[in-house]
């Protein structure tokens, strides 16, 4: 980069009419550049991502939205109509506290990282509160696909490692442990370009430490600033001469000198006034000079739109940002050397206060148990259940229908239906007894159950016919009573029923129905028959997902699913209510295929929900009054799950978490929270 004569180059711009300042940097080390197009694919898939978020998770944004938002076809939530939203005409995020303070790439063509992880780092304070978040620019750069040198690299594909490996905070690679001490320069460079040479490290407990992201989009035209203004900063590249080096405020526009090469930067605002993006180079922050009154020097510049092909592709954006692995958690435990079947779940059960026992399918298709309470050392079990043989890909499911005891739900190798108990006192469990004659289940599907006060049980299942059928029980019945079929509903292959007590006595079920929409029945005391079979606001589920639901005080209910885009999803209904609300969407996070969201109540009006993202890693968010809005998804520890099947969790007792879930080597594991 040549260093213009100072006075010449001003004389260039007011010739040219210019509005900058131009300022003599002296003897300024030489600055490199490195940024590169995005490849025409990935460019081609952040622009089908933006047109999606558009019409889904930002229609409110980008067009308006309902009143009572639905789940469109491709899973998002359904806005009004398309059309440009009320902007304000000038926007920097800086006002906002989340831009991060000012770096310096120094002599290596890292631009493009470090333009990134500050993009992250501020959409992080974006989407989780707080300030921006430090990112290694050493780990993005130099660890990553790119490898360990000051190359050039391109937005997409540097946000595309973001997605898939992360990058870790500053704290665990600083810029400087990317080169030796001190950096020597790269032999593959003419030493006139005074490179460094990178070198890749290795960082322990890596994958605990990484933050990611799940969206990656990419904007143009007006977009941008609706973007800017309402979701968050942009990343950008431009061709840098050398007039560049040597602004000094105000907006700049190429005058004089010759190309250097192209540069990335962070987009942190935009101003229609003065018809310029306001960014933040990576040069260090005495680029431009000291601050200026117009929010330029120190690091910041504005560009006029336009100039040197900045508006020549597309301004790229990250959201949904996954910190890293949650060490709040206890764990990831394996419980015993417990294996079990492929495609089964496990589910768990709180008998009583900080009392847990959990089930599973075995290798042999066995029913196998193993319980836990305060005071052992470790788990106990497994110990088979009877000799009950369970059907493939269907799970076992429990109840506690009063203090300490016990009734679990399977479908045999007949397709049907069988229970056994355990209470106090009993050396064995009782059981395996078919229920209510036989009923024939449909394939991969399994049996819910809830106790609706004490004692009494009700039990849903999907038929061979694909209807939907209850059984029940209470004290006083020499055997169970069904199996009767609720409304007319149908569900979808691959899919089970399941249920929620929302008060005494009163029961509500969820299902995806044969169209893959999401349907609710509900009964209480003094009803003839089920009522339903109603739609919950035109929600979709994916297919082969079901629909959990949680009542998380007296007659509230939270229903969670998956819809088609993958992404998760939440209706409500409370008393007063007219019909459903929803669904709205909870983060940018996506699930693996053929897994279904889990929901508990933790305490009164709390609500904690866990999925396996697309990285079959354990990820949890949470809600409660105090806040607008469901917190950001974060990982729990390190665990990975098994491939079409789902996390489960207990609440053992008021705010105590306990979460199980089977993982990739078949092994059960169990991880804790509590306060």
């Amino acid at each position: 980069m040549a260093v213009l004569e100072i006075n010449k180059l001003r004389s260039d711009i007011a010739a040219a009419g210019a509005k900058w300042v131009a300022r003599d940097p002296g003897s300024t080390e030489p600055r490199a550049t490195g940024w590169q197009p995005t490849p025409s694919a990935l460019l081609r898939t952040a622009q089908a991502n933006a047109a999606r978020l558009k019409t889904t998770r930002l229609a409110a944004v980008f067009g308006g939205t309902a009143a009572l938002p639905t789940v469109a076809a491709d899973g998002g939530v359904a806005g009004g109509p398309a059309g440009g939203p009320g902007r304000p005409a000038a926007f920097d995020w800086r006002t906002k506290g989340v831009i991060g303070p000012v770096t310096d790439q120094e002599r290596c063509g890292s631009c493009v990282s470090f333009a990134t992880t500050g993009l992250v780092g501020a959409m992080a304070a974006i989407e989780h509160g707080g300030n921006s978040v430090a990112l290694s620019q050493s780990d993005q750069h130099f660890n990553s696909s790119h490898g360990p040198n000051c190359g050039g690299w391109n937005n997409g594909d540097s946000l595309g490692q973001m997605q898939s490996r992360g990058v870790v905070g500053f704290e665990d690679e600083t810029y400087a442990q990317g080169f030796d001490s001190p950096p020597q320069l790269d032999p593959s460079y003419p030493p006139s370009q005074d490179i460094w040479q990178a070198r890749a490290r290795t960082i322990a407990n890596r994958p605990r430490k990484a933050y990611t992201i799940m969206d990656i989009s990419s904007w143009g035209g007006d977009d941008r600033k609706t973007y800017l203004a309402n979701v968050g900063p942009l990343v950008c590249g431009f061709t840098v001469y050398d007039d560049f080096q040597s602004y000094g405020g105000g907006v700049y526009s190429h005058v004089s000198g010759a190309v250097d090469g192209g540069h990335a930067v962070m987009v942190i605002g935009y101003d229609d006034n003065e018809q310029c993006w306001i960014c933040r180079n990576s040069w260090g922050a005495g680029f431009g000079g000291p601050a200026r009154a117009d929010g330029t020097g120190a690091g910041f510049f504005k560009i006029k739109y336009g100039q040197c092909d900045i508006d020549g592709e597309d301004f790229f954006g990250a959201q949904g940002i996954i910190e890293p692995a949650s060490l709040n958690w206890g764990g990831w435990w394996p419980i015993q050397g417990g294996i079990a079947a492929s495609n089964t779940s496990v589910f768990g059960v709180s008998r009583s206060t900080d009392k847990l026992d959990i089930f599973s399918i075995g290798t042999d298709h066995g029913s196998y148990t193993a319980a836990w309470q305060p005071g052992d050392a470790h788990w106990g079990g497994w110990w088979r259940v009877q000799n009950g043989l369970v059907a493939p890909c269907t799970s076992i499911t429990g109840v506690s229908r009063s203090a300490d005891k016990l009734d679990i739900f399977g479908i045999g190798t007949d397709n049907k239906v069988y229970t056994a108990a355990w209470q106090p006192g009993d050396t064995t469990w009782g059981g395996w007894w078919s229920v209510a004659n036989g009923l024939s289940v449909a394939s991969n599907t399994s049996v819910f159950g809830v106790s609706r006060s004490a004692n009494k049980l009700d039990i849903f299942a999907v038929g061979s016919d694909h209807g939907i059928y209850t059984a029940a029980w209470q004290p006083g019945d020499a055997h169970w009573g069904g199996w009767w079929r609720v409304q007319n509903g149908l569900a979808a292959p691959n899919t089970s029923i399941t249920a929620v007590s929302r008060s005494a006595d009163k029961l509500d079920i969820f299902a995806v129905g044969s169209d893959q929409h999401i349907y609710t029945a509900a009964w209480q005391p003094g009803d003839a028959n089920w009522g339903g079979w109603w739609p919950i606001q035109g929600g979709i589920a994916a297919p082969g997902t079901s629909v959990f639901g949680v009542s998380r005080s007296a007659d509230k209910l939270d229903v969670f699913c998956v819809g088609t885009d993958m992404q998760v999803y939440t209706a409500a209904w409370q008393p007063g209510f007219t019909s459903w609300r929803g669904w709205w969407a909870i983060g940018h996070f996506k699930a693996a295929p053929g897994t279904s969201v889990y929901a508990v109540s933790r305490t009164t009006d709390r609500l904690d929900i866990f999925a396996v993202g697309e990285d079959h890693g354990i990820y949890t968010a949470s809600w409660q009054p105090s806040q607008t809005q469901w917190s950001a998804w974060s990982r729990i520890l390190d665990g990975a799950v098994a491939p079409s099947t789902m996390v489960t969790a207990v609440v053992r007792s008021a705010n105590h978490l306990d979460v199980f879930a089977v993982g990739t080597d078949g092994h059960v594991y169990t991880a804790a929270w509590q306060p």
